[in-house]
């Protein structure tokens, strides 16, 4: 807010019990002198990140672990059809087939 304007319009909404409590926990656990700063400051901090979509370095790490997460997956199950494939590791199948002998 800029200095010297006040703040004249009010902005009402409900919650939960459970959602009140988790609000006041979050609020006086973080330092914040009152509830409805509290609110007031998450929601503003809301709003300008939708006004200036930039990249959080929170939700880069989100969606990096789920990439890499998928990528684990597909690599375990391609993994397993190879393995199907192939054989076990150090298997290399029939003796009479080793060209050298």
């Amino acid at each position: 807010m800029q200095p010297g304007k006040g703040r004249s319009r009010m902005v009402t909404f409900r919650v939960s019990g459970e959602e009140f409590d988790l609000l006041t926990r979050t609020c006086f656990a973080l330092g914040a002198r009152s509830l409805s700063g509290f609110a007031r400051e998450a929601v503003l901090d809301k709003v300008e990140a939708a006004r200036s979509p930039s990249v959080t370095l929170s939700g880069d790490l989100t969606t990096l672990a789920k990439s890499l997460a998928d990528l684990d997956s597909a690599l375990r199950e391609a993994s397993g059809k190879i393995r199907h494939i192939l054989g076990p590791a150090g298997d290399t199948g029939p003796k009479d087939m080793d060209p050298g002998r």
